[in-house]
């Protein structure tokens, strides 16, 4: 952190190299409130070939969070930061990056088709959902999603504003 308790971004452009493969970062301080310059960091971890995961736990349900706008591979949320169930969160990636990834799991509804040769898989995101989902929290997180945007993320982000000069 900086003297005023941002990501210090030009110490974190050091560490990047050429061996950097991934470039993980928190959206927003769950301590300190802090939003992290993310396209600046995306911008420097493409810089050197890196992808970049962003956890956003702490934005999504504060604040609106546009991905295709932020240009992340890779960003991960919570569900019960969210008014959702706990137990259950999202992995969401970029298509052109999930297409390029092999299955980390087999089994369940993931696989294409199964031969003696070998098998094919589905293409993403099923090529990644191993197994039984959690059904029931996946259904309360939908509903947690609708709720939120219900409210209005614009609407949120400006009440809790509201509520931190108060």
């Amino acid at each position: 952190l900086n003297a005023t308790e941002q990501l210090a971004l030009p110490h974190l452009l050091t560490l990047l190299g050429p061996r950097t493969k991934l470039v993980a970062v928190q959206h927003v301080s769950n301590v300190l409130g802090a939003v992290a310059p993310v396209g600046e960091i995306v911008a420097a971890a493409q810089g050197v070939g890196a992808r970049v995961l962003l956890d956003a736990c702490q934005s999504v349900p504060h604040m609106p969070v546009d991905v295709g706008r932020l240009g992340v591979d890779f960003l991960v949320a919570s569900g019960h930061k969210m008014c959702g169930p706990t137990g259950v969160g999202f992995l969401w990636g970029r298509g052109e990056v999930l297409e390029g990834m092999p299955p980390w799991q087999g089994g369940g509804e993931m696989i294409d088709q199964v031969s003696v040769d070998g098998s094919t898989f589905l293409p993403p995101p099923a090529r990644f959902e191993a197994g039984t989902p959690a059904i029931t929290q996946a259904i309360g997180l939908g509903a947690a999603c609708d709720y939120l945007r219900t409210l209005g993320m614009e609407a949120v982000e400006e009440y809790e504003h509201e509520l931190g000069a108060s």
